[in-house]
């Protein structure tokens, strides 16, 4: 993949003044270019032949851009990925939203910094979650698990101790699982916290322990 590449962009945000917010800083990094702005699917439907965007930035919503929303869209553009920015939501609906097409997601309250890397990583065909999204997925995850069960670890995060254990770097894990340096590196964290460990030698002392890895 050419990292040098123009980036081309579609904003999908029914508040013009978000909107807009949120164009100046996509390109305030050399190489991002914001195709145009539409504020609703049909706006988005009737320019679909003049825009033909890498990535489409949408403020996920069920009264705007919603499920049925993000299916049209990966109709609409085949190719595109989708990299959502909402404000805090439930963890059902950022999972239906991932269910539906949607290929990278951030909360409103992350900084530019995190904005402009998602961008980046999206396009690369990675996938990128801020911290706050891991967060919600996880604290719902071991709210649902039964108290007496221990710790409670996601599918995601045993394939992760797994890569650690077998001595991957944050870089090369995100590459195998196709995930950002950044996400895999918020896993890592939330990982050490669970378990109440320090250091990449207490992951593998646990994958040991529980037999998560063979020695």
């Amino acid at each position: 993949m050419n990292l040098n590449k123009m980036i081309d962009i579609l904003i999908a945000n029914n508040n013009p003044i978000s909107a807009e917010g949120l164009k100046t800083i996509i390109q305030s990094k050399l190489g991002n270019r914001v195709l145009g702005v539409v504020h609703s699917m049909q706006d988005l439907t009737e320019q679909s032949k003049r825009y033909f965007p890498n990535i489409v930035v949408i403020d996920y919503a069920p009264d705007s851009f919603g499920v049925d929303a993000i299916k049209k869209i990966k109709t609409i553009y085949k190719d595109s990925k989708i990299l959502a920015i909402t404000e805090s939501l439930s963890k059902q609906t950022i999972h239906m939203a991932l269910k539906s097409g949607v290929d990278s997601y951030l909360l409103d309250d992350c900084q530019k910094p995190e904005i402009i890397e998602a961008i980046t990583d999206t396009n690369n065909g990675k996938q990128f979650y801020c911290g706050h999204v891991i967060d919600i997925l996880a604290e719902a995850a071991n709210n649902e698990a039964n108290d007496c069960a221990g710790i409670s670890l996601s599918e995601r995060e045993i394939e992760i101790i797994k890569l650690i254990s077998d001595g991957l770097t944050n870089k090369e894990i995100a590459d195998a699982l196709f995930l950002s340096t950044h996400t895999v590196n918020t896993h890592r964290k939330n990982i050490m916290n669970k378990l109440g460990i320090k250091n990449t030698a207490g992951i593998v002392i646990y994958a040991v322990k529980e037999n998560i890895i063979k020695t």
